[in-house]
Parts: structure tokens; sequence; C-alpha cells
């Protein structure tokens, strides 16, 4: 599967009205656990939903540089098309 960001930023937000839903209109440049309020269990609820849409494995190194959904979705595109 090829994607770019933006495609990857729209399995983002599918994930994380899946793993979510009761979270309305998202701001992806807001701090996942600060203006968001996700907790721990969530984030890892979330990326497991991420992991199954994209079909990948993403390493716990990565979620603890991460601290915004676009930046996750930046750091998602080498791990969804590995060169």
């Amino acid at each position: 599967m090829t994607l770019n960001k933006a495609g990857i930023i729209e399995v983002i937000g599918e994930s994380l009205q899946a793993a979510l839903p009761e979270l309305e209109n998202v701001d992806y440049d807001a701090a996942l656990t600060g203006d968001i309020g996700l907790d721990s269990v969530q984030i890892m609820d979330l990326m497991m939903e991420i992991e199954d849409r994209l079909d990948i494995s993403i390493p716990i190194e990565l979620l603890a540089e991460t601290h915004t959904l676009n930046e996750l979705a930046e750091r998602l595109v080498p791990l969804v098309n590995p060169k």
C-alpha cells in the first residue's frame, strides 16, 4: 500500500473515530496528551487501530517522539512506504 501524508492523515482520522468515537473536531496540530486529552491507554488503542488499518507495526520509540497527529502522519510515511 502506498500512501502520502494526506492519505495517512485520513487513516488516522478514521482510526481515531473508531478507537475514540467520543472525540469530535480534533485539531491535528494539537498535543495528543495535553490539548486532545488522550491518556496512555487511549493512545495505545489509537496506535493499534492505525497499525491494523495500515498493516504496519509502529515502534514504541516513534510514539515517544511524537506530539501531534500531524507529526505522527509524517513519521508513518516511511513505515507505510518502505524503500
